[in-house]
């Protein structure tokens, strides 16, 4: 006689949220069997097996891969989907614990490498999550973060704030605290120089917020001008997304030297609210040239 399964036991049998069963019953996707007057659902184990073996991605990409403490699970329950605007595909995955609220991970391949990989053993679904586990193992992650990476040579390739991502420039400093490039821009028409606005943030209550900085904790922005020159001597990219990426390096070592008396490094620290980065070197506040 085939068994019928609590959702509980169900959603243990395909390692699955009971949610999932749910919202998969409603979306008539797997219809569970209603009994009694509440309605509570059961599963017939054969119906359950043979899912499995037709769906078997569909369940890949709902469930939660436990790995060292951390939780990672597919962003859209998807897997990899195509780009708008770009001949690709683009997958986001999401890494959680119980010290960390999120961390992001989005994977771009071009539709040009997914022809060159039809007869390749490892999709890249997995190769995604391989490249998540070896950054949890060499511990760089860090709390509210995402990483890009795109697929370069047969593997995952992070990629500092690629043109496809719309979203704001941010890094970790330390646990509660990050830096990110608000808003950035050509400082005349013709890009010799980008001034980029970082702020920081720390969390409060799951969200982060814009946090003074100073003595006084009387400045909100810190504007980093950059030269062109400057920028593409460093390796990056003529444009607002490199511009960023260099000024929150910037903000970085800029924090991490700012200590205190306990030798802790702190925002309160930094009592400038200008730099520029010009013939090699970076300057402060009454230090800046008259032309930015």
């Amino acid at each position: 006689m085939d068994n019928l399964l609590s959702i509980s036991e169900a959603a243990a049998l395909l390692k699955v949220h009971t949610e999932t069963l749910r919202r998969w019953d409603n979306e008539k996707i797997l219809t569970a069997i209603r009994i009694n007057e509440r309605g509570d659902r059961r599963y017939r184990e054969s119906d359950l097996q043979e899912f499995m073996k037709i769906n078997s991605k569909l369940i890949k990409y709902e469930q939660k891969i436990i790995y060292k403490g951390y939780e990672i699970e597919w962003y859209d329950n998807a897997g990899f989907k195509s780009m708008q605007a770009n001949f690709g595909l683009i997958g986001k995955l999401v890494v959680k614990s119980k010290e960390i609220d999120f961390v992001g991970f989005a994977f771009t391949v071009s539709a040009l490498t997914l022809f060159s990989r039809t007869d390749q053993e490892e999709g890249v679904d997995d190769l995604a999550v391989k490249k998540i586990k070896e950054y949890i193992d060499k511990n760089k992650i860090g709390d509210g973060d995402i990483y890009t990476f795109e697929f370069i040579g047969n593997a995952f390739i992070e990629i500092q704030n690629p043109n496809w991502w719309e979203s704001k420039y941010s890094k970790a400093l330390v646990g509660g605290l990050r830096i990110e490039a608000s808003h950035s821009c050509p400082i005349d028409s013709k890009d010799t120089g980008w001034r980029v606005i970082l702020t920081f943030k720390s969390k409060n209550g799951g969200v982060w917020l814009s946090t003074p900085f100073g003595p006084k904790n009387d400045h909100i922005e810190y504007f980093v001008w950059i030269d062109s020159k400057e920028l593409v001597s460093k390796g990056y990219p003529n444009t607002a997304k490199g511009a960023e990426v260099l000024a929150v390096e910037f903000g970085i070592n800029r924090f991490n030297e700012a200590k205190d008396r306990s030798g802790n490094s702190s925002i309160t620290e930094i009592r400038e609210k200008n730099s520029a980065f010009i013939n090699g070197q970076w300057i402060k506040d009454s230090l800046l040239p008259e032309r930015i």
